[in-house]
């Protein structure tokens, strides 16, 4: 196979990879992202297959990588709607629960508390969080990876200070 006929297999491939996670239910920018990263961990890899054998291996590893994806994200909704209200405050009744948790989100920023509650509390498309914070959909992505790699951090340093 040619090179260039290659790359257009591949571009075709990419597409064709999105549109089955969208169809299954991704976001098409998370599907764009997952589809970057299956594209760069079979680079990383080294890994050399016949045309007929890679597109088996992109579906199943794009399909998994969604799956990682949304299990996160599904957890991380759930702990910013369980102990943030939406104006940002903590919810005092369930402190008890998870207090590492509590702890930590009382250590963000008002604007890393009002980003969390806006992705995930109210459950907005990053497009829309952008566009209220009025930055760019790649800004709020990776505010959001900062605010939970700092919830994670808090979260390890209290617990390795408490034992």
């Amino acid at each position: 196979m040619q090179l260039k006929a290659y790359e257009d297999w591949l571009a075709e491939l990419t597409q064709e990879l999105q549109r089955y996670l969208v169809g299954r239910g991704a976001q098409r920018e998370v599907a764009e992202d997952i589809c970057q990263d299956v594209f760069v961990k079979v680079l990383e890899m080294e890994l050399v297959l016949p045309p007929a054998e890679l597109r088996p291996y992109l579906y199943r590893v794009a399909w998994s990588t969604y799956l990682d994806h949304y299990r996160r994200t599904r957890r991380y909704r759930e702990l910013v709607t369980r102990y943030i209200r939406p104006t940002g405050v903590v919810n005092p009744p369930l402190m008890a629960e998870n207090p590492v948790l509590v702890r930590a989100l009382r250590r963000l920023s008002p604007r890393e508390c009002h980003l969390l509650v806006l992705r995930y509390a109210e459950d907005r498309p990053i497009r829309e969080v952008a566009v209220q914070l009025g930055i760019s959909s790649s800004a709020v992505k990776m505010r959001l990876q900062r605010v939970q790699r700092k919830l994670e951090k808090i979260m390890r340093r209290d617990q390795d200070e408490r034992e």
